[in-house]
């Protein structure tokens, strides 16, 4: 017993100093979180080539296996020179060549189209901004002219605004817009360092494509040598639901978001609003970013329609309520489904907290971080429900109020049509009971009314 105990109270005061020791450094990483960001971010910054190739990889890798799976199958079943699964194989190298020029000239024609535009609407939204600032005066002094306290704050901001935030960006940016949109469409320099990383991510992305298989393959090999079966079943199953999970989640809202884009030019175009594609590129681009995005991307293209033309404000307003309702209840669930499997409080959540330690890529790629993490959690759950020999659906813990400690057999609320039914009993059995009282009350006045008219009869019969 004395041996026991001696182990027993140095087990607790190891797990105590370990615990006290987890405690320390989890408060040293707080507080120098924003010195281990910024070492990691020198980290990512040096390999920002390969992290280029595997996003590129991850992103057109779905296009390649839809071209490979339709080269094969017109290799394999039109011309009939091979089985499906030869020819699988031999058009690896053709559908890799093929998903990488669609994708440079898909990229290639959508910087053509758009940087001039943007370049040509940020021109013209720095010359017309004195006339903007001079209308918005003479607003301010024709609705506030009966007060002067207003329109002094509102005059302050707009002379900030002019000094400040418009002056850096006519003086700094603007003069250099010219050299850099130069850069750009030479391909010289915007800097030499971000062009190498794409063009080197483009060598790793097609060694990814190429490779792929060999990678997986030696993955699965490494995965059953350091860990049992039962274990590496269990990472293949997790890294091929955050696979589906991020595929699904990054590509869908890539291409739901090129879509909202489109239709927001299309409608900015035919009222004849200016700035059509800056605003269109705004919306389609902060709309990547999950349950904020479209509130993002409005602000800055309602003041740029505020600027132009008050009713043209009104009516990108509408029109951006209308679409994104659009986009919330049919065009996102017909696109992504349910990729994620999180309810609207873990995707708030899941933003928040990624968006505050990561910034945008944090709040773009939080939530499916997030939704690999809750099924992890899942997961675990479930099997320790099962080895207790309980359910692990949801369903069955709605009316649970707990477990008979004695026969172990789960104790459950009655249903609602049987309290229903007992409320109705009850309050009828009320209304019974409180009539008998009144009938009971009512006979026994009765009663007492029959006995003093007989005894008034008595006492008259006695006179007389």
């Amino acid at each position: 017993m004395d041996k026991r105990s001696n182990k027993n109270i140095v087990r607790i005061g190891v797990m105590l100093t370990i615990s006290v020791c987890i405690c320390l450094v989890f408060n040293e990483v707080i507080k120098e979180w924003k010195n281990i960001v910024g070492y990691f971010g020198n980290i990512i910054s040096a390999l920002s080539p390969f992290i280029i190739g595997i996003v590129i990889a991850f992103l057109i890798n779905p296009i390649m296996i839809y071209i490979r799976r339709g080269l094969s199958y017109l290799l394999a079943n039109k011309i009939k020179k091979c089985d499906y699964d030869t020819a699988y194989k031999k058009v690896k190298t053709l559908s890799m060549i093929l998903t990488m020029v669609l994708f440079i000239g898909v990229l290639a024609g959508f910087l053509w189209l758009i940087i001039p535009r943007i370049y040509q609407s940020l021109t013209d939204l720095v010359n017309k901004m004195p006339e903007y600032i001079e209308s918005a005066q003479n607003w301010i002094e024709k609705m506030f002219a009966k007060n002067a306290f207003m329109e002094d704050k509102l005059t302050q901001v707009l002379d900030y605004m002019e000094n400040n935030v418009f002056g850096i960006f006519k003086n700094t940016i603007m003069p250099n817009l010219d050299t850099i949109a130069l850069k750009i469409s030479s391909g010289v320099m915007v800097g030499v360092k971000a062009v190498l990383n794409f063009f080197i991510g483009l060598i790793v992305c097609i060694y990814l494509l190429m490779s792929k298989d060999v990678l997986l393959a030696q993955t699965k090999k490494m995965i059953y040598c350091l860990f049992s079966k039962k274990t590496g079943n269990k990472i293949l199953q997790g890294a091929s639901y955050a696979n589906s999970v991020f595929g699904g989640f990054i590509n869908g809202k890539i291409i739901d978001s090129v879509i909202i884009g489109i239709m927001c030019f299309i409608f900015t175009s035919i009222v004849g609003m200016e700035y059509a594609v800056l605003i269109s590129v705004i919306v389609g681009v902060t709309n990547i970013i999950p349950f904020f995005g479209p509130f993002i991307g409005a602000v800055p293209g309602a003041l740029l329609a505020l600027m132009d033309d008050p009713v043209m404000f009104v009516i990108f307003v509408i029109w951006i309520i209308i679409l994104q309702q659009f986009d919330g209840n049919i065009l996102g669930p017909l696109i992504l489904g349910d990729a994620t499997g999180l309810s609207g409080v873990w995707v708030l959540v899941a933003i928040l907290v990624g968006g505050d330690l990561f910034g945008v890529a944090g709040m773009i790629l939080g939530v499916p971080v997030f939704a690999c993490l809750y099924a992890f959690c899942a997961v675990q759950l479930r099997d320790g429900l099962r080895k207790k020999s309980l359910s692990s659906r949801t369903e069955d813990y709605f009316r649970l109020k707990g477990f008979d400690e004695e026969s172990g057999e789960p104790l459950y609320r009655d249903k609602h049509e049987k309290r229903r039914s007992i409320r109705q009993k009850k309050r009828k059995d009320f209304l019974k009971s409180k009539m008998h009282s009144k009938k009971s009350i009512q006979n026994e006045e009765n009663t007492n009314e029959n006995t003093e008219e007989k005894a008034d009869a008595s006492g008259i019969d006695d006179n007389e």
